[in-house]
Order: structure tokens, then C-alpha cells, then sequence
């Protein structure tokens, strides 16, 4: 909108009014008018840049991690192999429930909200993505009462696995990703930490009271306490959401045609999270059905502390994905250089932990687990590896989604899915949980493959130069490693990680100059 000074346009020519002296033609920008209502809050979006927002979502999620892992060697020892092995059967079964339920409207809301100006317009696409995700988990309950009997690890303990599919209710409520559409890393942070810390806190300090105070068995307090956990984290994001609003988040379902526009976009990216998931565990739910609940424990007792890995590359992107769909829109040659750096630095951090897991799988596991899950250790080797490689998969399957190119990254993932799903059958009945972890390799590795070979022109030659340059540090941090073998674990662990980081620091911060 502009303001032509004392000068009228008329059918393309300038009248001179006759009240105002002859002066120049000068042209401002007005700034819109907008009602008041409707105005923007300066303070509305986060303004930060994505290390800021990494750093927040980082520094609480690594300290809830590590309480969780002590829970979790803390539940492992409490339970045992086969009431552990439920439990685990349980929390899985309920990450497919909840997923289900999601079907990507957390991504899509991400998204949608990155890209909304003012608050009335953010409320009310809130409020009906609400809607939607209430609709779905109706739906998700309901199913899950039916298929739940025909599965055989039901009969193990049906109050566990129905209290797991009742997590799809509070799931409603889970507001990060509004915060996360409007920058607001540090509600988000606060969230997930809470969570974590939250579970982790109630498992180690509450579960034996309550054990005693209400003759419940442990494996049946244990998924109670995530519930309750999740309801006090939905609190720490929910109430600073309805202060900024002024008014508390419920549900409104949208008209027909945003509810179909809105699955219409949600069809890809739940297909492909649920796909994503088959990768993630559906070695569990196959031991589950194929070998006892101590196997399952077994192989759980590994699997949960390299899975951190993926809650890392989880908090990168809550992080990334608003930056990254923004660039994705208006500056391409920006969102090249974004992918090449973050996915070097990236790839620096997860190298490491590839090497240092299958150097030390077996006395990391032996010193956590004295004498309890005598397997654990190969699996861990294994799935250091094969975790790895799914992380960078993820990474290159949220940039596609970032891009809005989310129906280029389902067939990858299904491809890979069944080859994790046929390899599951496959092994799992000759070797356990060993085969197990190596049809998750396998899957893994087609997934990095395939992804890479769909983004091969997003890559740029000094990527490349860079990643050859740290071959040297994860050398030097093998033979510290291999050289301090008797020496605990944990000493070993951390040498190794400082001699690397010495040694990678002059090629990474050479590559975050140049990039």
C-alpha cells in the first residue's frame, strides 16, 4: 500500500490539486492496517536462531535421559527378565497407539503453525487440530480393545497393555508443537523434560511405595506412572500456552473440507511415521509374539540405552524442522547450506558412537547389567551400528518433509519395513536376539541407501572432504580405546570421546567457515 503525496492519479495521469503548491511526486510504503484484534504481538514467535533452540531442547532432555537410563537399569533389576520383557512389550504396543492416533498432525501442525502470523488465526487452527487428533485417538481406543485379545503377549497381563492404550487420551493434549510452530524452544524444552524427568523420577523414588500402599504389582504401577507423567508434562506446556491465548486449548472440530484437506496432508506423513516405527522396534512386537518375555528383556535392556540416539535426532529436528520449512519455501540456496552443515556436524557426533558402541557393547552392557542379561552385549554392538545409520535416514527423510517432498520419503521407508519385518521372521526363530538385531541392520542400511541416493544432489563436495577428514579422530580414539582395555568402561568412554573431539576439532570448525 502506498501514499502518493498531494497528488491525485487519474486515469494514469497526476492532477495537480490546486490547494497545495506544486511539489515533487514522492512515494512511501505505508505500513497495513490492521485491526487491533488482529495484530501481531512482537513477543508472539520466537526469534532465536536454531543453535539457541538445539541448546534448549538439548541441555534438559540430557540430563532426563540420563535419570531415564538409570530408571530403566533400576526397572530392569526390579522386575526381572520377564516382567521387564512385558513392560517393554507394553511401552511399544502403546509408541504404535500413539503414533496411530498422531498420524502426523504434529507435523503437519509444525509446519502449518511456522507459517501463521497472528494469534486468532494460530488459536483457532489449534483448537481444530485438536479436534482432529481427539477424532482419531476415538478411533485408535476402539480398535485397539479389539485387537489387543488376539495378540499373545495379552495374556500375560491385560490391565498393562490396556493402561497403555489409554495414553492415546492425553495425547490430545500434547501441546509442544504449537510451541514448536512458534519458535517457543523453551516451552518445548521444559515439556519434554518434564516427561522424562518426570517418569524417571516417580519409577525410582515412588514405585516400591506405592507398591506396598496399594498391593499393586510393580509391572502394573509402571505404566500408571507414565500416564501420570504425561499428564504433568501436558501441564507444563498447556499452561503457558492458555496464558498467551488468554484462554485454555479445547477441541473444535473444523469444517469438512479443512478435515480433508488436513488428512489429505496427513496421509503421507502418518503413513510414512508408521512405517518409521517398524524400523524403530518392531523387533520387539515380533520377539513378543516369537520368543518368551525374557528375551524380549534381554534384548529391550540393550536396545533402550542406544536408542537415545534417536531421541537425539528427535530434538535436532524439533529444532530444525520450522527453520528448515521456511528456508524450504524462500531461500533455496540457504536451506543447501543448512542441510550440508547441520548434516556434517550431525554425522561428527553420531561416527563416534557407531565405533565406541561395538568396541565396548559388551563391557558397557556387562557393567550395567552384571550377570542379567548375558546377550545384551552383542545386540548393543549391533544396533550401535544399526541405530547410527537410522538416525542419518531420519535426518534425510525429515529434510524431504521440511521441502514438503513427504510422499518421496514413504517408499523408501515401506521398502525397508518389510525388509525389517522379514528379516525379524526370518532370524529372530535361529539366533534370538542377536537376529533380531541384525534384520534391523539390514533395514537400516537399505533405508540410509535409498534416502541418499534421492537427495545424492543436495550434497556438497566439501560435506564429503569433511567426513574423510575425521577418519584420522575416530582412529586415534580406537587406539585409546583398544589401548586402556583394562580400565573401566565408563574411563575408557570418556577418553576415547575427548581424544576425538581434539582431533576433529580443527576439520569441523574448518567446515563451519567454508560451508
Amino acid at each position: 500500500m502506498f501514499e502518493i503525496s498531494q497528488d491525485v492519479i487519474v486515469q494514469g495521469g497526476i492532477y495537480k490539486h490546486p490547494l497545495y503548491h506544486v511539489q515533487p511526486l514522492t512515494v512511501r510504503k505505508l505500513k497495513p492496517k490492521v485491526p487491533p484484534h488482529e495484530r501481531t504481538s512482537p513477543k508472539m514467535r520466537g526469534t532465536k536462531g536454531v543453535l539457541h533452540n538445539l541448546s534448549i531442547l538439548t541441555t534438559g532432555q540430557v540430563a532426563s535421559q540420563l535419570l531415564n537410563v538409570w530408571a530403566l537399569i533400576y526397572l530392569a533389576k526390579h522386575l526381572g527378565a520377564h516382567w521387564f520383557g512385558v513392560v517393554q512389550i507394553g511401552v511399544t504396543f502403546m509408541a504404535y497407539a500413539l503414533i496411530t492416533a498422531e498420524w502426523g498432525m504434529f507435523s503437519l501442525g509444525i509446519r502449518e503453525v511456522s507459517r501463521l502470523d497472528d494469534p486468532p488465526s494460530i488459536l483457532r487452527y489449534a483448537r481444530t487440530h485438536m479436534g482432529m487428533l481427539t477424532m482419531q485417538a476415538v478411533v485408535v481406543f476402539c480398535a485397539g480393545l479389539v485387537l489387543l485379545p488376539h495378540l499373545p503377549f495379552y495374556q500375560e497381563d491385560p490391565f498393562v497393555f490396556l493402561v497403555y492404550l489409554g495414553a492415546v487420551i492425553p495425547q490430545i493434549f500434547m501441546l509442544s508443537w504449537v510451541a514448536m510452530g512458534l519458535e517457543r524452544m523453551t516451552w518445548v524444552g521444559l515439556a519434554k523434560t518434564a516427561l522424562s524427568l518426570l517418569y524417571a523420577l516417580f519409577v525410582l523414588v515412588l514405585l516400591v511405595p506405592l507398591e506396598k500402599l496399594t498391593g499393586l504389582t510393580a509391572h502394573r504401577l509402571v505404566p500408571v506412572l507414565y500416564l501420570a507423567a504425561v499428564l504433568g508434562s501436558n501441564l507444563v506446556i498447556g499452561i503457558p500456552l492458555a496464558r498467551w491465548f488468554g484462554r485454555v486449548l479445547l477441541p473444535a472440530l473444523p469444517e469438512v473440507p479443512e478435515i480433508r484437506r488436513r488428512l489429505h496432508e496427513t496421509l503421507p506423513m502418518g503413513g510414512n511415521i508408521v512405517v518409521q516405527r517398524v524400523l524403530l522396534n518392531i523387533d520387539i512386537i515380533i520377539l513378543g509374539i516369537l520368543a518368551t518375555p525374557a528375551v524380549v528383556g534381554g534384548y529391550a535392556a540393550a536396545m533402550r540405552i542406544i536408542f537415545l540416539l534417536m531421541v537425539v535426532i528427535e530434538v535436532l529436528w524439533n529444532a530444525l524442522l520450522p527453520s528448515f520449512s521456511r528456508l524450504a519455501k524462500t531461500d533455496i540456496t540457504g536451506f543447501h547450506r543448512a542441510f550440508n552443515m547441520y548434516l556434517g556436524f550431525v554425522l561428527a557426533g553420531l561416527l563416534p558412537i557407531a565405533v565406541g558402541g561395538f568396541l565396548l557393547g559388551n563391557d558397557l552392557m556387562g557393567e550395567l547389567y552384571p550377570d542379567q542379561f548375558p546377550h545384551s552385549g552383542g545386540v548393543f554392538q549391533v544396533l550401535s551400528i544399526s541405530y547410527t545409520m537410522l538416525a542419518v535416514g531420519t535426518f534425510f527423510g525429515n529434510t524431504l518433509v521440511s521441502e514438503d517432498r513427504q510422499r518421496r520419503y514413504f517408499p523408501p521407508l515401506l521398502i525397508s519395513a518389510l525388509v525389517a519385518i522379514a528379516g525379524n521372521l526370518v532370524l529372530i526363530p535361529r539366533f534370538g536376539g542377536i537376529g533380531a538385531s541384525l534384520a534391523m541392520a539390514c533395514s537400516h542400511f537399505v533405508l540410509l541407501v535409498l534416502l541418499g541416493f534421492l537427495l545424492r544432489h543436495r550434497f556438497s563436495s566439501l560435506f564429503f572432504k569433511t567426513i574423510i577428514a575425521l577418519i584420522p579422530a575416530l582412529v586415534l580414539m580406537t587406539l585409546v580405546v583398544v589401548w586402556m582395555d583394562s580400565w573401566m568402561v565408563f574411563y575408557r568412554i570418556v577418553m576415547g570421546g575427548a581424544v576425538y573431539l581434539l582431533a576433529a576439532s580443527w576439520p569441523l570448525l574448518r567446515f563451519r567457515r567454508l560451508i
